[in-house]
């Protein structure tokens, strides 16, 4: 991988590069607007480049992925249909146009948001690799940003969830991954449970990217959360810690699961560069079902069996990150505020002001990741291999965007 200069100037953050692709007809098939020619234009590229060589990702490869002609031609054609997600062909980067006014906010926010990756390795936001436009011949421009997929190609995911920690209009909505829709906050009906230490180290650094975000006053962002069902193997290996000769034989001996991290490993990992909490975190779930649970909820003192019958317990891998980095607090938005205040509790709406929205997030996330004591739901684990087998058939397929 080629290294790039040691500090980035001022010029860097403000400077852009353009290039045009050209295709032969045989090779690009369909084309929009009948067109073989695009304009392409790249902003900030070396600070970019940077981020990509953090996380050891080849130019090339990121080159090839984003601008491979099947992802050109669907970008170029979403132009027409509004703000649209799309998934590189290799399923490693997420692909979310924009209007042009969301670009300055990205391009404002650039320097702060380096500087905070540069100091966070585990921070938690989506990782921007890129900034671009395209436009072709004879065509409309087209603005997007390139994130990294926080959700591996090759894992099966049981559920998908889009948080904010607010309860106004956050019913599931359109969003469908591999004909599984993205539920939301109205939905949501899991606590998670984890080693203290790591929920500590969680929660502080969600705490930093919070703050990091009020003060860009951005606001409206949410956690994007995928949960994979661990199988019966992977449980019984979850409730041992393993010494490092133990974790150093699994890989010799070619393991599948040698890649799985436990509470132990996760542990000896948090101090080291380039860790980050939302790739395989492993946790232990708990599924209130909530027609039952408000139930039992009103006769939890005379009742408390009713209230653990509503609950389902079982192993997880965690997948997540904070997404939607670029709302910042604006006129409409303080409008839209106003307006829904008068109908609704101002602490229901999403529509807050940055510094509401960071605290109110950071209260939603404590509930959400609960610290694992050793004398609640003393049988879960021996519930949970069964509870694994019964949800595991709904995990089956793999992700993509649509």
């Amino acid at each position: 991988m080629e290294i790039l200069k040691e500090e980035l100037s001022p010029a860097d953050f403000k400077a852009t590069k353009s290039n045009r692709i050209r295709y032969s007809r045989n090779d690009f098939r369909q084309l929009p607007y009948f067109a073989t020619d695009f304009e392409w234009k790249d902003y900030s590229p070396a600070v970019f480049r940077r981020i990509l060589e953090l996380d050891s990702i080849e130019y090339s490869d990121y080159q090839l992925s984003v601008c491979g002609d099947e992802t050109l031609k669907e970008v170029t054609l979403s132009g027409k249909l509004g703000m649209v997600f799309l998934l590189s062909n290799d399923k490693r980067f997420i692909l979310k146009t924009l209007r042009k006014s969301e670009v300055k906010i990205y391009l404002e926010m650039l320097p702060n948001y380096y500087d905070h990756l540069m100091k966070y390795g585990s921070s938690l936001l989506a990782k921007l690799y890129g900034l671009h436009v395209v436009r072709p011949a004879g065509g409309v421009k087209v603005y997007f940003v390139v994130f990294g997929n926080v959700i591996p190609s090759d894992i099966c995911i049981f559920e998908h969830y889009d948080l904010k920690g607010s309860s106004k209009g956050r019913a599931e909505n359109k969003v469908i991954i591999q004909e599984r829709p993205v539920h939301k906050d109205m939905d949501f009906d899991f606590r998670f449970y984890l080693d203290p230490l790591v929920r500590d180290q969680l929660l502080a650094q969600i705490k930093t990217d919070c703050e990091f975000l009020e003060s860009e006053g951005v606001m409206d962002y949410s956690l994007f959360l995928a949960i994979q069902i661990e199988s019966p193997h992977q449980v019984d290996k979850r409730t041992s810690r393993r010494t490092d000769k133990e974790i150093i034989d699994d890989t010799s001996e070619g393991s599948d699961e040698s890649s799985e991290l436990t509470l132990a490993d996760i542990c000896d990992l948090l101090d080291r560069p380039g860790f980050r909490f939302g790739a395989s975190l492993p946790a232990r779930a708990v599924r209130a079902f909530k027609k039952e649970m408000g139930n039992s909820r009103s006769n939890r003192s005379r009742n408390s069996r009713a209230q653990s019958s509503a609950q389902e317990c079982f192993n997880v891998l965690l997948f997540f990150g904070i997404v939607d980095i670029c709302q910042n607090y604006n006129m409409r938005k303080r409008l839209e505020h106003a307006c829904k205040s008068i109908k609704y509790d101002s602490k229901s709406i999403a529509t807050v002001n940055p510094k509401a929205y960071s605290s109110r997030f950071q209260e939603f996330m404590s509930e959400v990741f609960l610290p694992e004591v050793s004398d609640d739901f003393s049988d879960s684990r021996v519930s949970g291999a069964s509870s694994s087998n019964r949800v595991s058939a709904a995990s089956s397929s793999k992700i993509s965007v649509r």
